[in-house]
């Protein structure tokens, strides 16, 4: 999941009035439930999805996730709170990731990394949008209205239902065109997929580090203005949508190795020189190529996790899209205790260090055979 941002006010709404702390901490234990709870059920949806084939839990994950956190305006506790958004995040979640990558990997054909980043951009799209549909939704008619918020998924939730015996088609379709269907899976590659994991683990550091102190090392670094970071913030984010894209693209041509492993040795460049500018001008600069090639390598990444699986791609899919990527937002407290003792330039520049650490493990993976 991506970085989110919470506001707790003075007076915050009948959420946590009477039945919780009214600090950061009580807020923030919702999404670190969220991010628990989906870990560790990430590897058991994985092994369900590869050992038995169910297409229903694309339509039932996107329904529970929309009912779940729609009924989280209108809990009547904080407990109940807790517990809609753990259900929501640990069983709808894990249960789409798991099938959704499976079926794009499957109907993808010879464009498996671009196919992915499709899939991808969808999902980054939402998490752009979503806050600020939320927002806008709350401010208007207050906690109750998050119930809206489950329209949009029963109307997802139904078509894809309706559409997924059309989708397991198309996916035959495309693997009698590949000769995916007709080659045998071959033997799965642990050790390289470790690494793979590895890496989108350390990948998701640098991503929710950038995500937490990029505005407080423009304000206090830059010594820019509130309004400046969180601009800055939204460079970044703009700029990993459109970088998964074109990574996509690049791995399909170039190998998905290859792509990885250049795209990463750039980022340890890059981000280096945005730390020693104090030039907000070029800082704003330097924030496009940083966004660019922090998600560059997200599709290549997940590809190269199934390529090294091939007998247990749901698992796959769960970790380098799923697991990973939820863990590696478990460190911020890390990140946050070495910004307190050491200094704000100490965290950042812990982060810029680990993406040699990815261009290190991508360089230890065997070059895969492209079907």
């Amino acid at each position: 999941m991506h970085a989110t941002s919470i506001r707790v006010r003075s007076h915050p709404p009948s959420l946590f009035h009477g039945r919780a702390p009214h600090t950061y901490a009580a807020a923030a234990t919702i999404v670190f439930a969220a991010n628990l709870v989906s870990t560790v059920t990430q590897p058991a949806f994985g092994y369900i999805a590869d050992r038995q084939s169910r297409p229903w839990l694309i339509p039932l994950g996107v329904l529970i996730a929309g009912l779940g956190f729609s009924c989280a305006g209108i809990a009547p506790t904080y407990s109940m709170v807790l517990l809609v958004v753990g259900v929501s995040a640990g069983w709808a979640w894990p249960s789409f990731i798991q099938k959704g990558p499976r079926q794009a990997h499957r109907v993808a054909g010879d464009k498996k990394a671009t196919a992915m980043s499709l899939f991808t951009f969808g999902g980054q799209l939402g998490f752009a949008l979503g806050p600020l549909f939320a927002t806008a939704i709350l401010l208007a008619w207050g906690l109750p209205s998050t119930l809206i918020f489950a329209l949009p998924a029963i109307a997802v939730a139904a078509f894809t239902f309706c559409t997924a015996g059309k989708l397991s088609a198309w996916a035959e379709h495309a693997g009698e065109h590949t000769h995916v269907a007709t080659q045998p899976a071959g033997k799965d590659a642990w050790p390289a997929f470790f690494c793979v994991a590895l890496a989108v683990v350390c990948r998701s550091i640098i991503f929710y580090g950038l995500n937490t102190f990029l505005p407080l090392f423009w304000m206090n670094v830059l010594r820019q203005s509130t309004a400046a970071g969180a601009s800055a913030l939204t460079i970044l984010v703009a700029g990993g949508i459109i970088g998964n894209l074109i990574g996509g693209r690049l791995a399909d041509r170039f190998g998905y190795r290859a792509a990885a492993l250049a795209e990463y040795g750039l980022l340890a460049c890059v981000l280096p020189l945005f730390l020693l500018t104090r030039s907000p001008v070029w800082a704003f600069l330097l924030l496009v190529p940083i966004g660019l090639l922090l998600s560059a390598p997200n599709s290549a990444m997940v590809v190269l996790g199934q390529t090294y699986l091939p007998n247990h791609i749901g698992f796959s899919s769960g970790v380098t899209m799923g697991l990973a990527f939820s863990f590696g937002g478990m460190t911020v407290p890390l990140l946050g205790w070495i910004a307190d003792h050491h200094g704000l330039l100490t965290a950042i520049s812990t982060v810029a260090f680990i993406p040699i650490v990815c261009a290190g493990l991508v360089l230890t993976l065997p070059n895969p055979k492209r079907g």
